[in-house]
């Protein structure tokens, strides 16, 4: 799976978490099939509407944002890091 897959799909599965929801909840909340969580997992790519139903099943959107190194660096802690 790719990395940013990976990130949106891990996304989800948390929000749901803080909500009480596993993943089947989600996948059903989703109105999806039992499987489409486990292969997205398994995929490398993933349709835009799957990804913006299983977002909208936990209060989430599909939207971009401008890459911002230095805000990802600042969120993730690593601002004065060599990374």
């Amino acid at each position: 799976m790719s990395e940013t897959v990976e990130s949106l799909l891990d996304g989800i599965i948390a929000a749901g978490k803080a909500q009480g929801l596993d993943q089947k909840a989600i996948v059903a909340k989703a109105g999806l099939g039992a499987s489409t969580l486990s292969k997205a997992k398994a995929a490398d790519d993933l349709r835009v509407s799957t990804l913006a139903r299983l977002a909208a099943a936990v209060g989430l959107r599909v939207c971009l944002a401008p890459h911002e190194p230095t805000l990802d660096k600042l969120l993730s802690r690593r601002l004065f890091t060599d990374e």
